[in-house]
């Protein structure tokens, strides 16, 4: 039998009572082939790294169409922000109380303007009436 173990450490190159360690070069081609993906992911572009303007927008937003023949259809939670005018240009904020506000942009960072007395609510009504009685 130590006859037989003998002849088979020599075929293989290997000490008697030595094995091969298959769990270790397993792990060592899965660590290699991560690193190897990882760089080619890199080198295509498939992976995005943040920038300084990405961390500045907050919420993106979509505009839906009005049009009578347009099916539309608007969830019936609220998005828990408001929109308000300020020096003409259009700013939104959070409704939990946080004082942070924003202005709202299009794709190209123009600010969306906006005007008092277009569509006419209560509150901007009383409004108009305050400006206008203080002339």
């Amino acid at each position: 039998m130590t006859n037989q173990s003998t002849a088979t450490a020599k075929e293989s190159n290997q000490e008697p009572g030595q094995e091969p360690d298959i769990v270790k070069w397993v792990g060592l081609g899965f660590v290699i082939g991560l690193v190897v993906a990882v760089i080619t992911l890199e080198m295509y572009g498939y992976i995005k790294h943040p920038s300084e303007v990405d961390k500045a927008t907050i919420a993106e937003f979509k505009l839906l169409s009005l049009q009578t023949e347009a099916d539309v259809r608007v969830s019936e939670k609220d998005s828990g922000k408001e929109a308000f005018c300020a020096n003409d240009y259009l700013l939104v904020r959070p409704t939990n109380g946080n004082a942070v506000a924003g202005i709202l942009v299009d794709k190209k960072n123009r600010p969306v303007n906006c005007r008092y007395g277009f569509a006419k609510t209560e509150s901007e009504a009383s409004y108009l009436k305050q400006q206008e009685s203080k002339k």
